[in-house]
């Protein structure tokens, strides 16, 4: 058993080849540990700090770079050799550093839900950004055919009824919702680039010319990102991932892959677990109310 899975006193379940859970969290076997997930409730947090929370394949790594581009603007930030070092997860109890000697302000990433990110995190500067859940789930079954962390799916149909069950790497979609209730700047993921680019601006309390923002925006378009060695994760091991970390970052792709029955079961189970809250994303969704 991998030694993620087994501690003295606090245990991981093995629950595949792939996936360990603890405390109804989904992890990639070898990414963390339980000792170190417990040890985020005591993890202290700076007024500086920022985060960016997600669930796994929202547009996660696409906002990492634009708050990194923005910051680089007036901030002196220390120079790290990509974004996942300038701005590491949060969760990965892997081979860290020693956050605490950071130079402020610390930038962190995470896919945590809020029960288990750090329990002074509240009113601090988080940034979640959403997706429409089905295109997160036809992004998700492709990254798992190149992420040697994951199962390879048996087919999206297989894959799809796992995504809408009890368990899920990296945890359950559902559950992320919950970041709804907390004071945070929600995203959806961007169809206007400059408007997105905008709203972290002022959340950050950041003020910059427009012909800076423009910079930003042709930065951070996904066609640039891609070939940006620094922002496409294409430093990780070909052991780890053999392909393109960064695939279409398409809004409603999902209508190439999703039969009309898996979307109306899709809205279906959204509205059936989240009550009167599943209509309402449904409804944001439909509108197209991105920023």
């Amino acid at each position: 058993m991998c030694s993620c899975c087994a501690l003295s006193s606090h245990m991981m379940e093995q629950i595949s080849d792939y996936l360990c859970m603890y405390k109804k969290h989904i992890f990639p076997i070898g990414f963390t540990t339980a000792e170190y997930i417990d040890s985020l409730q005591s993890f202290e947090i700076c007024d500086s700090d920022i985060f960016l929370v997600t669930y796994a394949k929202s547009g996660t790594i696409w906002t990492q770079n634009i708050i990194i581009s923005i910051l680089e603007q007036d901030t002196d930030l220390p120079a790290y050799p990509n974004n996942s070092r300038q701005m590491p997860w949060l969760e990965c109890g892997v081979g860290n550093e020693d956050y605490s000697v950071r130079p402020s302000p610390r930038l962190f990433t995470s896919h945590l839900t809020p029960t288990l990110l750090p329990s002074g995190l509240k009113n601090k500067r988080i940034i979640y950004v959403m997706r429409n859940p089905k295109d997160n789930v036809v992004s998700y079954y492709h990254f798992s055919y190149v992420y040697a962390g994951l199962e390879t799916p048996k087919s999206f149909e297989d894959f799809l009824e796992k995504y809408l069950g009890s368990w899920f790497p990296l945890g359950i979609f559902w559950d992320h919702l919950n970041f709804f209730s907390l004071p945070c700047l929600i995203l959806f993921l961007f169809q206007d680039l400059k408007a997105a680019i905008i709203k972290i601006c002022k959340f950050l309390g950041k003020s910059i010319s427009e012909a800076v923002v423009d910079q930003i925006v042709e930065k951070t378009t996904f066609k640039n990102m891609k070939n940006d060695p620094k922002a496409n994760y294409q430093f990780l091991p070909k052991e780890i991932f053999k392909g393109q970390f960064l695939r279409k970052g398409k809004i409603g792709d999902w209508k190439n892959t999703f039969t009309v029955a898996q979307s109306e079961r899709f809205d279906q189970i959204l509205q059936e677990r989240l009550g009167d809250m599943g209509l309402n994303y449904i409804s944001q969704l439909n509108s197209a109310l991105f920023i």
